[in-house]
């Protein structure tokens, strides 16, 4: 849909890219051609791979590793989540809920307003899916109260408004892949992925500023005028890429070194590189007329901004090779996994920088952290199946 359907509709309603840059055949020629090399390095791979007769352990084991997190720390997130809620409400009341005010307002350090959202984003996340596993596990006042509870606080800090619609995503395939993979067929979860896109969040979004003045247009102007907006900005930003790269020449890996080391300030390194989105973005803004820098970059303009033509190469191959990996490992559990997917749902939308360090953090606070807590309490709860509880 971004390098296809959305390219498509902006062709036809301007002669100039959302991200401002003129529309040119012969971009569009080394843009296709990037992407279609993509694809075919990444396809040829993917139906290479070996498949395990052992994989579907994955698929059917009911433990799905959340037995793992004991009650106490389940307890601990639950707590954490309300009062990460309180402390939110008492600042921003509803303004928050619809995205009119965020943690901006109050912090401006950049590294640490990313880690507050970080913390905040995935300790109530994790909380919700801690709950709901127990409310599946064993059906009672004491787990529907704490589902309910949990949900009130997932929906206020992760609506729609005030959430990047990549991070709900996240959210949406993981819940999916955790506890309904055996009710949503692959086939019927890209049908869903498409609806949310196309229809769910545009909908959403013309109540950002409250229910006054609602004007709900039609059908298909909810859905193909967002196509060309900055939200389906991938095709662009790639040809965007072309440019950058042409006046600046290969980064030859050094940004994606920023990628790996994202956690050491700038302070400590004044010559970090800037993630692909902030320099493509402020390469535009310079030269064309787009007032915005902080733009997503898609994955195959990160290798590409880095290594040319090979990098598309070099990148479709790393990608396959991790997605054949996870889905062969039968050693990680299910929870793992299905974060993992949903990371992929952000780090192939970009910027890398931005996404991996977001993906990173998102992972030490709904895995690293509980896992590690609940080995530190030596009082594991091993909790049973949910089909031995469901059959008595």
């Amino acid at each position: 849909m971004f390098f296809f359907l959305a390219p498509v509709i902006q062709l036809e309603s301007s002669p100039f890219f959302p991200n401002s840059l003129p529309i040119e055949p012969n971009d569009m020629i080394k843009a296709n051609g990037v992407i279609l090399l993509w694809n075919i390095v990444y396809l040829v791979l993917r139906t290479r791979r070996k498949i395990n007769p052992d994989e579907a352990v994955i698929r059917s084991n009911e433990q799905n590793g959340l037995h793992l997190i004991n009650n106490k720390v389940r307890a601990l997130y639950f707590l954490a989540a309300i009062l990460m809620f309180l402390i939110t409400f008492a600042q921003f009341k509803f303004d928050f809920f619809f995205g009119n005010v965020d943690y901006a307002a109050k912090v401006s350090n950049k590294s640490i307003l990313l880690l507050v959202n970080i913390c905040f984003q995935g300790t109530v996340f994790a909380n919700w899916v801690f709950s709901f596993d127990n409310w599946k596990r064993q059906k009672g006042m004491a787990s529907f109260l704490n589902i309910g509870v949990s949900s009130i606080i997932f929906v206020y800090q992760i609506s729609p408004f005030n959430t990047n619609r990549f991070y709900i995503g996240l959210c949406i395939i993981m819940i999916v892949y955790l506890f309904f993979h055996k009710k949503v067929s692959p086939s019927k979860f890209v049908g869903v992925i498409f609806v949310g896109l196309l229809v769910i969040f545009p909908l959403l979004n013309n109540f950002r500023n409250g229910l006054k003045e609602v004007e709900i247009p039609s059908l298909y102007h909810l859905m193909l005028d967002q196509l060309t907006e900055l939200h389906f900005d991938a095709y662009s930003n790639l040809i965007a890429t072309f440019h950058y790269v042409e006046a600046n020449g290969l980064a030859y890996g050094y940004q994606m070194l920023g990628v790996l080391l994202f956690f050491v300030p700038r302070n400590i390194w004044p010559g970090k590189p800037l993630s692909s989105g902030e320099a493509v973005g402020d390469f535009i803004s310079t030269r064309f007329e787009m007032d915005f820098s902080n733009i997503s970059n898609p994955i195959p303009s990160e290798f590409f901004i880095n290594f040319g033509w090979f990098g598309v190469i070099l990148g479709a191959f790393l990608v396959a090779r991790m997605v054949n990996k996870l889905e062969s490992d039968t050693l990680m559990n299910r929870y793992t996994h299905a974060l993992i997917a949903g990371y992929l749902f952000i780090i192939y939308r970009g910027d890398l920088m931005n996404a991996f360090a977001y993906c990173f953090g998102t992972f030490v606070i709904m895995v690293l952290v509980p896992n590690l807590l609940s080995k530190l309490s030596k009082k594991q709860l091993y909790l049973p199946p949910i089909g031995k509880l469901n059959n008595g």
